[in-house]
């Protein structure tokens, strides 16, 4: 059998499970709502240094009681109702009159007609009317006539008369229907007391039958479960009593009865999905009609459900909910139909929490992520995918309406980079896969660059002065590549005046054109899966004709690392290595406009969570390894290229200086072999220099310092910038550095340097802890 007939299979049984034994599994089911509802209370009592068993104890008790009263005065206002309303028959009486039901009879004519004039349609005869015929009774000849027949014959009154039952009859007609309910009360109320005692021992089954190895998976599931659940039904009960409470005085106001009855029935029920509301506003409508003469009470009470439905559903719930289900509004929908099929009303009161739970086992357990996908509140398709989807559909009004949306809150090239960029990639890769093909391709493509042109037009402001500066975008290979040219000469309209070259331009005709245009900067830009080597043969091609050019090697993608990159395209090919257009344009600005970046305060840059985890992670790694033992380089150089990412550079370096303590070192961005330099060179590199300082160092163009302007190793790779931190043992002694750089003039912010200065302080107290730790004892010499 296979995978999926096997889970197809098992979907089935547990189905039928949960519906033959659902006279086990709602009780259950309740009383775990209700635990996740009343736990927050048990744990608050906790802490006040009442223990577990009279915390829990307590709480069911007041939660009893209080139901227990609530019921009475509930009992007390339908008695009270129950007699008043006979005092309401006139109004009745006079609405009924009011809507001639009695007129009904009236139709019977017409109806007859029309039914005549249907059998002469088809040809038939018109039938005779129907004659009732009162047969006489044949008088005899020997009878003698009474006046009492000639009278209209009086009906026989007949009358049934059932036998009296006995109290115990009664008393079990009346107390069987309830046995039923109050049984499954009794049974929740068990759970509920078993799973308050033992929660955290129920939990810790639930971990040890998930395994070890799946602790920290299960941990989570358990945790986002009971969190979402909680605080969905906290925030539903506060919600619906307020709800009631407005009810209640709304309908006081309005000179409806009992107005504390419909209050309350009113947050009961909306706790039942869909169908609650209409059945707690049932009862306050058809009172409106006994109670007044008019039609004004049932105007009023029907406008005040709505416009409060109204407002709760669309702007209360959404702002107090949040993504606390986590569940979209048609799973909602769909989850209230299955389990009301499958258990009935108290499966739609219990379709929210269980739809919950399944999500978020959906999104912690791989095998079992199509049921995030399904009920899910999150997008099914993240924006590239979706505007590709479009594209290929000839959906362009969509297409264009997701630009538009995302327009409204991003920058055009983060747009770009996010969603235009990553098309272009699935495009090439389908091309490439042979899933697509080229005339296909090429008019997709054709329709993403036409859209972009006309999304940027309408919301681009045309430039007073054209920039002076000069950048000419070459394609590396194909028309993709040209799309991607049109899309940076559009980001880069304030930077520097672009053109594109077109992708069908033969070898020797770009390089002419490149020289008499003489542009400042020189893009070669290119779209995945194979840009990098087009990219690199083509910025040989431009080196070799121009050799003082400066060359930018544009490979787009959407999780682009810069040190990679850096690595594969050598220095004499290109100067410079971006991943993105929004680094295209923050280079280019560095670039052609060095003074106007460095003048600038640096902003505070968005947190980038990935590489920072990636960074805190490496670092503990560091402090759990042996760094004598030679394996640790390979943690070392995933730090540095944790680093560099961090910070949108090509190039991070751990270096240490010359002497007995030697320990590791470690690079990215660079050939394997960039680090071996003579004595004489590593005295007068910047990395060796900082050794001598005490703090951090920043700076941020090195041809403007004149210390650094000279600098070898700088002037060999092309370094502009520099961030570095000193290795500072506990003893004082500066044995290395950290260091970050850059091909381009730019800034880093405070946050930043702090962040540099900390990473080189954990990996500094890493090394002296492993250095200072006593030698493990030598095996034993064999006699």
């Amino acid at each position: 059998m296979s995978e999926r007939n096997s889970g197809l299979v098992t979907g089935i049984l547990v189905i039928a499970v949960l519906y033959f034994a659902r006279e086990v599994f709602v009780p259950l089911a309740l009383a775990g709502l209700l635990a996740f509802l009343m736990a927050p209370a048990a744990v608050r009592l906790e802490r006040w240094g009442v223990k577990r068993a009279p915390a829990a104890l307590l709480v069911i008790f007041l939660s009893l009681t209080g139901a227990g009263v609530l019921g009475w005065v509930m009992l007390g206002q339908i008695y009270n109702l129950a007699v008043e309303l006979p005092q309401y028959q006139q109004n009745l009486t006079g609405k009924i009159e009011t809507l001639h039901l009695n007129s009904a009879g009236r139709l019977t004519s017409t109806v007859a007609m029309l039914a005549s004039v249907g059998k002469q349609i088809q040809g038939g005869t018109e039938a005779p009317p129907i004659v009732s015929v009162t047969p006489r009774r044949r008088a005899s000849s020997h009878s003698v006539p009474s006046p009492v027949t000639n009278k209209t014959a009086q009906p026989v009154v007949v009358r049934v008369e059932e036998p009296e039952q006995s109290m115990l009859a009664v008393a079990g007609r009346t107390m069987i229907p309830l046995v039923h309910p109050l049984t499954t009360t009794f049974i929740v109320v068990i759970f509920l007391v078993f799973m308050l005692l033992g929660r955290e021992g129920l939990r810790d089954r639930g971990l040890r039958l998930a395994g070890s190895g799946r602790m920290h998976l299960t941990t989570t599931a358990i945790e986002d479960a009971s969190r979402r659940v909680s605080r969905y039904l906290q925030m539903q009960l506060v919600v619906n009593l307020c709800y009631g409470v407005v009810v209640g005085l709304l309908l006081w106001w309005i000179g409806i009865p009992n107005p504390l009855l419909w209050g309350v029935l009113t947050c009961l029920l909306r706790f039942v999905p869909y169908i609650g509301i209409l059945m707690a506003a049932a009862g306050p409508l058809m009172l409106s009609i006994a109670v007044s003469p008019h039609w004004n009470q049932l105007i009023w009470i029907t406008v005040m459900y709505l416009v409060l439905e109204l407002i709760t559903g669309n702007f209360v719930e959404p702002m107090l909910y949040g993504a606390s289900t986590g569940i979209s509004a048609i799973a909602i929908l769909i989850a209230a139909i299955f389990w009301t099929l499958l258990w009935g009303l108290p499966g739609l009161l219990l379709s929210t929490p269980l739809t919950v739970c399944l999500v978020v086992i959906g999104r912690q357990v791989p095998h079992l992520y199509y049921l995030d996908v399904l009920f899910g509140e999150e997008a099914a398709l993240p924006p590239p995918e979706r505007f590709y989807q479009r594209m290929l559909s000839s959906h362009v009004i969509e297409a264009r309406m997701l630009l538009e949306e995302m327009l409204k809150t991003k920058s055009r090239e983060e747009v770009y980079d996010c969603v235009l960029v990553p098309a272009l990639s699935m495009i090439e890769e389908a091309r490439h896969a042979e899933n697509m093909t080229g005339a296909r391709a090429e008019q997709v493509l054709q329709a993403v660059e036409e859209l972009a042109e006309d999304v940027t037009s309408r919301a681009a402001t045309v430039a007073e002065v054209k920039p002076a500066k000069r950048v000419a975008c070459v394609p590396a290979r194909d028309f993709a590549d040209e799309v991607a040219c049109q899309l940076a000469l559009q980001v880069l309209a304030e930077t520097a005046s672009t053109r594109v070259i077109s992708a069908d331009t033969s070898t020797q005709d770009l390089l002419q054109s490149l020289e008499n245009g003489k542009a400042d900067v020189i893009c070669v830009v290119g779209v995945p899966p194979s840009a990098i080597r087009h990219i690199r043969l083509r910025c040989h091609q431009i080196r070799a004709r121009f050799p003082d050019a400066v060359v930018v090697a544009c490979v787009l993608r959407k999780e682009g690392d810069l040190s990679n990159l850096r690595s594969r395209i050598p220095m004499d090919d290109a100067q410079h290595v971006v991943c993105s257009l929004l680094l295209m344009k923050e280079y280019l600005t560095s670039l052609l406009h060095p003074e106007a970046l460095l003048a600038e305060e640096p902003a505070a840059p968005e947190r980038d969570t990935k590489s920072s985890d990636a960074i805190s992670e490496t670092v503990q790694e560091i402090q759990q390894t042996d760094v004598l033992d030679g394996p640790e380089e390979d943690v070392f150089n995933r730090l540095a290229t944790n680093l560099a990412r961090s910070f949108d550079a090509p190039i991070a370096l751990i270096t240490v200086a010359n002497g007995q303590r030697r320990f590791w070192e470690a690079q990215c961005g660079f050939p394997e072999d960039t680090l071996t330099m003579t004595e004489r060179e590593q005295d007068l590199s910047i990395c060796s220099r900082i050794v001598f300082s005490d703090a951090s160092l920043v700076i941020a163009d090195t041809a403007e310092e004149e210390q650094f302007a000279n600098d070898p190793f700088l002037k060999a790779k092309g370094i502009r910038f520099y961030a570095g931190a000193p290795l500072k043992a506990h003893d004082g002694e500066i044995i290395g550095s950290l260091c970050v750089l850059d091909t381009r003039p730019r800034q880093i912010s405070e946050q930043q340097k702090e962040m540099l200065t900390s990473i080189a302080n954990s990996v500094m107290m890493a090394i002296d802890l492993h250095s200072t730790a006593p030698p493990d004892e030598p095996p034993p010499q064999p006699e």
